[in-house]
């Protein structure tokens, strides 16, 4: 999540202004300039699970290959597939040392006691590093379903509802949030959530852990739990809304997540406003909101020291100053992705759609 990334001077975000100023009634956010597209996809090859950008290459994650495009021109580069009938259910949230991490099994042998963790040179695509890691303390690794893992900062965070023993699996509730050392699997700390409240669990990050839990009450809200090896903190979600976003972005002591609103509940009736929010990740203090109707679904990132938010159609990204919320600069994207999510590396960013369908899966575009 570059959670310690530098902050890069303001002026690397806006645009010059133009030679003939414009009446502000008229003037239009700039343009990001597009680089490259991939190939429209002619038949649905997967939802990806994630996708890692640096100056060397462009990589995208999918249940059974990681492939790479060239950074600038979007040439097809590398591919990698996992052993046998393995398929990958879960991915390093950034790459670390200019690794991705994967977590990869063969979900057709349900008694395995195993899965595997590799680490791939993102610039070659060759293996540096493969591991085992005992499956029964990560939780459900099903294809569609590894929601209580996430890989991040070098880091193996899980927070498993059921656990198993002798006696075969039962329910670990509350359960306890472990990092491990993604590297050599062992065991940083561990916490056991303060109460029984939750029915589900989904890590949305591992560094710091940032959990998204649901009960099954009719009237209860769905929280947002920040977990340190010395506590935690949970805020709930607000009504008018209906979930947390999909990913959160930290930059310092301030962590950003997404609300997506309620559907409208008739013709007439208009949906709140997307929202962030952002805390501080020491005391959970909310530090500032920022609204937009630009879009239900809003993906933050962290980039440059600033708090990138995209919309979920991949048409507009705006940049915010972490500190309070300020908006520095924003761009319009030329063309559509549906439930889009975003890396950045230096002054380019990819845009990813993630509709099961045939589609462009990737869009990149120069800042400016």
């Amino acid at each position: 999540m570059a959670m310690h990334q530098d902050r890069a001077p303001e002026s690397v975000w806006t645009a010059p202004e133009p030679a003939k100023r414009r009446l502000r009634l008229f003037r239009r956010d700039p343009e990001a300039q597009t680089l490259w597209q991939s190939e429209f996809e002619q038949r649905d090859l997967g939802e990806p699970l994630g996708v890692w950008a640096t100056d060397d290459a462009l990589v995208l994650a999918r249940f059974d290959r990681v492939a790479a495009y060239a950074p600038e021109t979007g040439e097809p580069g590398w591919t990698w597939q996992p052993p046998g009938r393995d398929v990958i259910v879960r991915v390093a949230q950034d790459p670390q040392d200019g690794l991705g991490v994967v977590l990869h099994h063969d979900d057709g042998a349900r008694n395995a006691e195993h899965v595997r963790l590799t680490a791939l040179d993102l610039a070659s695509g060759d293996v540096v590093w493969s591991r085992e890691q005992p499956k029964d303390g990560l939780g459900s690794v099903h294809t569609d379903h590894t929601r209580e893992v996430a890989i991040g900062g070098g880091r193996l965070t899980t927070a498993p509802v059921w656990k198993a023993d002798a006696q075969g699996w039962k329910g670990n509730s509350p359960p306890f949030v472990r990092c491990l050392d993604a590297r050599t699997g062992a065991l940083q700390w561990e916490r056991q959530l303060p109460d029984h409240w939750g029915d589900s669990f989904s890590v949305l990050a591992a560094d710091p852990p940032v959990l998204a839990v649901a009960n099954r009450g009719k009237r209860s809200r769905p929280r947002l739990y920040v977990v340190r090896e010395s506590g935690e903190w949970y805020v709930e979600l607000p009504d008018g809304y209906k979930d947390f976003g999909p990913a959160v972005a930290v930059v310092g002591d301030t962590l950003v997540v997404g609300l997506e609103p309620d559907e409208p509940a008739g013709d007439d009736d208009k949906s709140a406003d997307a929202l962030v929010h952002a805390y501080s990740v020491a005391t959970g203090e909310r530090l500032w909101e920022w609204r937009t109707d630009h879009g239900r679904t809003l993906h933050p990132l962290a980039h440059r020291g600033y708090v990138m938010v995209g919309n979920g159609y991949g048409s507009r990204v705006t940049v915010l100053d972490p500190v309070d919320g300020r908006v520095v600069a924003e761009r319009r994207l030329p063309g559509f992705s549906y439930r889009a999510r975003y890396a950045a590396w230096d002054d380019r960013l990819a845009v990813v759609c993630h509709a099961l369908s045939e589609t462009r899966r990737v869009r990149v575009f120069r800042w400016k």
